[in-house]
Order: structure tokens, then C-alpha cells, then sequence
């Protein structure tokens, strides 16, 4: 009960300035996602540790930061910033340092790739998804913001059915190496719900979204959604921890209430690219 209580009153605050942030977006989402973003890479790379595996944490949080903001604000300059980057990391590569070097770099570049560039397509797509598709954000107020919120609705209950679903009809095991307690039919569940979660918030925050659209959206958060939990489980597996970090009480850290966003990102940020071009 104590762990309950301790997850209910994290909701509690952390709910309302999520969806207030969200909505709002902007220079809000903006810095929303890129205090995310750092706080889920130094929880990435902190894991590894465990492993004697030393990524470069503090540079690749500066630059990833740097590349959220200046690909928001000035996308021209984001490009010669990627190999200016990459230049700095290989030049920590040759120094003298703890652990592998390799594997540093390895990781360290794993790390601004699953999470940072998937992030940065998030923003990318709330900056975008006026131009690129205009018929479903005429005279919706914050359409990018409401697409963003249904999305992660649709994740919610996803995963919450994916529970449901596994305790109560679950005899398969859909990733038993790494995550035991999945099931086939927890996944199939999940799957199902985020459909018709979208399709119904869709329908409710974002009215033109056609419904092929929002269908294809829900499919999206079911399969990749999931699939990012474990992915996220594969990397706590391979470093021997069970949360990310203990920051929020009974929730584990921030990538492990965030990972399936973050993996659903680039797939939606796909999906409506193709659109825009396709129209």
C-alpha cells in the first residue's frame, strides 16, 4: 500500500504540469522534453556503470541539450553540430579513461541515438504537424499538443491493458529473457486498447484526425510502445538493475515512465512525414 500511495501522489503533481506543458507547447514543450531528455540519458548512462561501462555523461548531456535547442530554434546549424559532436566524443575516445573505451563510446553514442534523437523527432513533429497536414488542425486550438497528450493516453492505457490482459489470459510468454511476466495475450490486449484508446481520444481532442489516421496512430503506440518497454528492459537486464533510478517514488525514473514515448516518437514522426508528402 505504501508503494501505492507513493505512485498515487507522484500523479498527483507530476499529471496536471505534464498535460499543462504538453498543451501548451512551445518554448514549454520545448523545455519539457529537454529536461527529459537529460535526466532519462544520465539514467542510461548510470546504469551501465553497474557494468564498468563509462559512457561520457556529462559532455553528451551538454550536447544533447544543445542539439534540442539549437534544432528547435536554429535547424540550420543542426547538422554541423551533429559532427562537431561527433568530433568531441571521438576526441574523449583517444584520452585516458575508465573501463573500456569502446564500449564508452559505444554507449555513449547508443545513448543520444534511443534517446535523444527519438525525442528530438517528438518535437519535430509538434513544430510540423500543422504544415504538414493542415486539414486536421484547422480551428483545433494546440492540435499539436492534443496529438502528443492522445498519444501518450493511448500509451497509458496500452500498457495498463497489456497487465490486465496478461494477468488474467496470459499463457504465452512474449519475451520471457527479458521480461518474464509478458505475455502474447498481455501484448494483443494492449495492442486492441491503444487502437480504440486512440481512435477515442482522437475522436474527442482531435476531431478532422480521419479515422484510418488515428487507427493507424493507435496501432503505432501499441506495437512500438510495448516494444520499447523491453527494449528499455533488454538494456536494465544487461546492466543487473530493475528501475532506471528510484527519482520518482514508485514510479522507478523517468526513462521508465517515458521509454514506449520515446520509441513511438520517430514512428509517428514517420507516419505523418509520409502523409505530407504523399497528400
Amino acid at each position: 500500500m505504501s508503494d501505492l500511495w507513493k505512485r498515487v501522489g507522484v500523479a498527483l503533481w507530476g499529471v496536471p504540469l505534464l498535460v499543462f506543458l504538453i498543451y501548451q507547447g512551445g518554448v514549454y514543450l520545448l523545455a519539457l522534453v529537454t529536461i527529459l531528455n537529460a535526466m532519462a540519458l544520465w539514467e542510461f548512462y548510470s546504469m551501465q556503470e553497474a557494468k564498468e561501462i563509462h559512457p561520457y555523461k556529462l559532455p553528451a548531456v551538454v550536447v544533447s541539450t544543445a542539439l534540442m535547442l539549437i534544432g528547435s530554434w536554429w535547424p540550420e546549424y543542426w547538422l554541423p553540430l551533429i559532427l562537431l559532436s561527433l568530433l568531441l566524443f571521438f576526441l574523449i575516445f583517444l584520452r585516458e579513461q575508465k573501463g573500456e573505451p569502446f564500449q564508452n563510446i559505444a554507449f555513449t553514442l547508443a545513448g543520444l541515438v534511443y534517446i535523444s534523437l527519438f525525442l528530438y523527432t517528438l518535437l519535430h513533429l509538434a513544430s510540423s504537424i500543422t504544415e504538414w497536414w493542415p486539414e486536421i488542425t484547422t480551428n483545433t486550438v494546440h492540435a499539436s499538443g492534443r496529438l502528443i497528450l492522445t498519444t501518450i493516453a493511448a500509451i497509458w492505457i496500452c500498457d495498463t491493458a497489456a497487465y490486465f490482459g496478461g494477468k488474467h489470459f496470459g499463457k504465452h510468454k512474449l519475451a520471457p529473457a527479458i521480461s518474464p511476466k509478458k505475455t502474447i495475450e498481455g501484448g494483443i490486449s494492449g495492442l486492441l486498447f491503444a487502437t480504440l484508446a486512440f481512435v477515442g481520444f482522437g475522436a474527442l481532442f482531435i476531431p478532422q484526425l480521419p479515422l484510418w489516421a488515428a487507427v493507424t496512430c493507435g496501432l503505432l503506440v501499441g506495437v512500438f510502445g510495448q516494444l520499447g518497454d523491453l527494449v528499455e528492459s533488454r538494456f536494465k537486464r544487461n546492466a543487473g538493475v530493475k528501475d532506471s533510478s528510484n527519482l520518482l517514488p514508485g514510479h522507478g525514473g523517468i526513462l521508465d515512465r517515458f521509454d514506449s514515448l520515446i520509441f513511438v516518437s520517430p514512428f509517428l514522426w514517420v507516419f505523418f512525414y509520409a502523409v505530407s508528402k504523399w497528400s
